[in-house]
């Protein structure tokens, strides 16, 4: 096959070099001119381009079987409603507007941020849940970004929470500290929510899967056997830890409140292998404070 991965930032760049491995074909993208020599050594076409701008995303994809969009909005535009207004609609929309308008069959990265709180119940948050927080940027525009992709013959969602883990990326630590030193300590988020996270390997994987599957429709991706401490628990034990002033969280963003289920895409095979990375820190902390 001839897959275009749209935006070859880490998740883009691992997935190439699996797809690659298998005899595929690939053709990736990056906004930036400086970045084409060293992604030259993951995919054998590189396009300079913006996901907004179709006419390049149907030259770049032509002949391809499969378009993998992967972009990402960049946080440090994401500090207002206004900014996040401007940089989902861009990065995300227009990206998954460009794709679907070319191909049939494809795979957008999207985001449990959909569900905002999942609602009222408290019965495990599945694909069936309706999606909410219309409002909010962040929720809205992924919430958009989906409806382009199914609008596809063959398109597939798989909604995902925070990652971790891929190279030179923060850690949840250094996370903290961010947004004390460039958001002074007021975090858009809740506090109660469950703090769901994943490997990017395990984002790697689940999208390597889909493929070779070829699944269709939308699936959760996240460990579907634990629930994990919500962001108050992980972050406090994470300031305490570190010094700190515990965060001031705004709930501007809304985050599911409750047990979220991936048996849909667990039933085909498929399995997060990474254990959740907080859980150790959380419980070192009520160790030392018991």
């Amino acid at each position: 096959m001839k897959i275009f991965i749209l935006g070859m930032g880490h998740v883009g760049k691992a997935l190439a070099k699996r797809l690659r491995a298998d005899g595929h074909s690939i053709v990736g993208s990056t906004t930036t001119p400086g970045k084409v020599d060293d992604l030259r050594q993951y995919a054998d076409e590189v396009a300079i381009l913006k996901g907004s701008e179709s006419d390049k995303v149907a030259a770049a994809s032509a002949g391809c079987d499969a378009i993998v969009v992967t972009v990402a909005p960049n946080i440090r535009k994401t500090r207002t409603k206004e900014e996040r207004e401007t940089e989902y609609h861009e990065v995300l929309e227009k990206s998954c507007q460009s794709a679907a308008a070319v191909s049939p069959r494809v795979i957008f990265l999207s985001s449990f941020s959909v569900y905002g709180n999942g609602g009222e119940g408290t019965g495990a948050i599945d694909e069936s849940t309706p999606t909410a927080n219309h409002e909010e940027p962040s929720s809205k525009f992924y919430q958009a970004a989906e409806r382009a992709v199914l609008g596809a013959t063959e398109g597939c969602v798989l909604r995902f929470p925070d990652m971790y883990g891929a190279p030179g990326d923060m850690s949840f630590t250094e996370r903290v500290k961010m947004a004390h030193s460039y958001f002074g300590g007021k975090v858009i988020f809740g506090a109660n929510a469950p703090l769901y996270c994943i490997h990017f390997e395990d984002v790697v994987a689940s999208v390597k899967h889909a493929i070779d599957k070829s699944l269709a429709g939308t699936f959760n991706v996240c460990d579907n056997d634990n629930l994990p401490y919500t962001n108050k628990q992980v972050f406090d034990a994470i300031t305490d830890r570190e010094g700190l002033s515990r965060l001031d969280y705004l709930d501007q963003i809304q985050a599911p409140n409750r047990k979220i289920s991936a048996q849909k895409i667990y039933d085909t095979g498929y399995k997060v292998l990474h254990a959740d990375p907080n859980a150790e820190i959380v419980e070192a902390s009520q160790k030392a404070g018991a």
